[in-house]
């Protein structure tokens, strides 16, 4: 339908997407909607109608900004057509992201910093790859303007959606995640695990943090380890964001405590080794972590 006509591709997904609420609401069912703009991600191209907006810019953030700009009228325009066919006060709305923003050494261009004050991005082990906005809006539910800095993450979705919908999750799934929905209402999260990250491969962008790692948070603190060369690093969160000051080498208990949780955890979810390309042996990131616990 959109084939050789002058429409950003942004665009085409909403007025689909709202083509979609607008079926559903003519039908009387309840919607599960992912809205996936596309935008803001590479290949970066201008929505041109919005570039006079932005003449200061170099041309490539310009290109950025015309993305976030046309992102921001996409999901002005779902939340239009929710409320035209009356059903905005019956939904559920989270705006999230899948990785922090490209960095300087992932886009190719000068070193200047685009997530500040976060460390790296995209691809990093660091929070400028992890962490991302988490927008809820839930009429009668979360109260307008809140706001929380308790961390929880992208496997958080999942159930705490089924519980909004009421529907129970199958037997057979293995959560990692936990629901949400009591934080949401006002109440405590209870989270019997800490938060993982594991990404036991090269991404092919090259900058700091961009290489295989596992990562946990628990607390405040958060517990990065570098498959390659077994580098341990622990950082403050809350205090030191930037990841600035490293306090594995002043605070070996905890690095240690931490290490061992990290290796726990990563048998439990029966994670991933990376692999020696040349021959295929695992690299053994459960035997390292052990190793330096000693």
């Amino acid at each position: 339908a959109y084939h050789q006509k002058d429409v950003y591709l942004t665009e085409a997904i909403v007025e689909e997407t709202c083509g979609a609420v607008r079926q559903a609401a003519k039908d009387g069912k309840r919607l599960f909607l992912s809205f996936a703009p596309y935008a803001v991600h590479a290949p970066i191209m201008p929505n041109k109608k919005y570039l006079e907006h932005y003449p200061d810019l170099d041309p490539k953030e310009a290109a950025y900004a015309t993305m976030v700009e046309t992102v921001d009228h996409a999901l002005g325009a779902l939340l239009a057509t929710l409320e035209d066919e009356g059903m905005l006060k019956d939904t559920l709305f989270v705006y999230t992201s899948d990785n922090g923003g490209l960095s300087a050494h992932g886009r190719g261009g000068e070193q200047h910093v685009h997530n500040a004050p976060l460390r790296s991005g995209k691809g990093s082990a660091y929070e400028g790859g992890v962490r991302v906005p988490w927008i809820v809006r839930w009429p009668g539910v979360v109260a307008k303007g809140t706001t929380s800095d308790v961390p929880v993450i992208s496997h958080d979705l999942y159930p705490s959606l089924l519980a909004a919908a009421g529907v129970s999750v199958p037997k057979d799934h293995v959560l990692d995640g936990v629901d949400l929905t009591p934080f949401w209402q006002g109440g405590d999260l209870d989270r019997e695990h800490p938060l993982v990250w594991h990404m036991p491969h090269f991404w092919g962008v090259h900058g700091p943090g961009i290489q295989p790692y596992s990562a946990l948070r628990q607390g405040s603190l958060k517990l990065l380890f570098f498959q390659g060369d077994g580098r341990i690093e622990l950082y403050d969160v809350a205090q030191d964001p930037g990841e600035t000051q490293d306090l594995a080498p002043g605070r070996p208990a905890d690095a240690r405590r931490l290490a061992q949780l990290l290796a726990a955890e990563l048998l439990r979810r029966k994670a991933q080794a990376p692999r020696i390309k040349g021959g295929g042996q695992p690299l053994g990131v459960m035997a390292a972590l052990n190793e330096m616990q000693r």
